[in-house]
């Protein structure tokens, strides 16, 4: 309180028995302070307030960034369902805390197997919470000799596309014509020249 006979605000207000004169007092008061917790779930997040109280301004929560994931909203306080923009209006109260969700993003996969065929299926998707291991190809008259592409630096028997990965990868399987032995049996008769041919 501060008034009639207050050199500063005082919270207990006493008037003895004994006193005279009319009175006046004004209440004073200071804003509350409510913290904003954050979970961003494997995301980050920069510019968040943590604090605000009843005459702060009204502010709308930053949008978090996670590799390999696309935002769907934050879940929390006042919230029904995943909201991606959150707005704390001025003359807004209480603690809060809000929690990120994400939704892996599917990447492509493409292959030139060059009349190659693949015993199986080799996937043209994947997410960064994928582990795959490229099946090799085969073609009738060939050997593979490796995959080229996507963050190889050369010819590459094994690919793994390993958890965590992220971005559209293109690979090329390789060959090298196999070698094949003619032998000629003259039957009695003789040969001028034998050779190896592919």
């Amino acid at each position: 309180w501060t008034g009639t006979g207050l050199s500063t605000a005082a919270k207990t207000v006493t008037i003895s028995k004994g006193s005279t004169g009319n009175k006046s007092y004004t209440a004073n008061w200071t804003p509350t302070n409510y913290t904003i917790s954050y979970n961003t779930n494997g995301g980050s997040i920069s510019g968040q307030k943590t604090t605000y109280n009843i005459e702060t301004d009204s502010f709308t929560l930053p949008t978090p960034t996670r590799n390999g994931y696309t935002f769907t909203g934050w879940t929390g306080t006042g919230l029904s369902s995943a909201t991606k923009t959150v707005t704390i209006p001025k003359g807004n109260t209480g603690d809060k805390s809000y929690t990120a969700n994400w939704t892996p993003i599917n990447y492509t996969i493409s292959y030139d197997l060059d009349g190659g065929s693949v015993a199986g299926t080799n996937p043209v998707t994947y997410t960064v919470e994928d582990d795959i291991t490229l099946i090799n190809p085969t073609k009738t008259g060939y050997t593979f000799a490796g995959w080229t592409g996507t963050d190889l630096s050369g010819k590459t028997m094994t690919v793994t596309i390993e958890k965590g990965t992220i971005g559209d990868k293109e690979y090329t399987a390789n060959w090298t014509a196999k070698i094949y032995k003619v032998t000629f049996n003259a039957n009695g008769g003789t040969a001028s020249k034998t050779e190896d041919t592919a």
